[in-house]
């Protein structure tokens, strides 16, 4: 389960490792949260634990119909945790941006529409 930590880490942190005490942490929780995969889950959530690299396009294509997911479950207590970290908060937090910011935000849009396409087609192979 700590590599389980580290890797839904990992892609939260855009591929930053986490700290030891955030892994700690989400081990401990995990234990007080029904976080058991459940065997129709089983498939995609070892899939995406064993291709890390596609974690994201997993994540996008579950957040349109499957957000109870088992996978979409630990990447959020994950982010709480990472979020309540005073070293990663400020990833969490708006910034302040330039108005050319705009192009960025339509850039990044494209690509986790992207991502939700190449994540459909996974969950269908998979």
């Amino acid at each position: 389960m700590k590599g389980e930590a580290i890797i839904l880490g990992k892609y939260l942190l855009g591929g930053e490792t986490p700290d030891d005490h955030s892994v700690t942490l989400f081990l401990n929780a995990a234990q007080h949260v029904d976080l058991v995969v459940p065997e129709s889950e089983k498939k995609v959530y070892l899939w995406a634990m064993d291709h890390p690299l596609f974690l994201g396009a997993i994540d996008s294509a579950l957040a349109f119909g499957s957000n109870d997911h088992i996978l979409r479950r630990k990447l959020l207590l994950m982010s709480a945790i990472l979020e309540s970290n005073p070293r990663y908060a400020a990833l969490f937090l708006t910034q302040k941006r330039s108005p050319f910011y705009f192009f960025v935000f339509l850039w990044v849009g494209f690509r986790a529409i992207c991502k939700a396409v190449v994540g459909k087609m996974i969950l269908l192979v998979v």
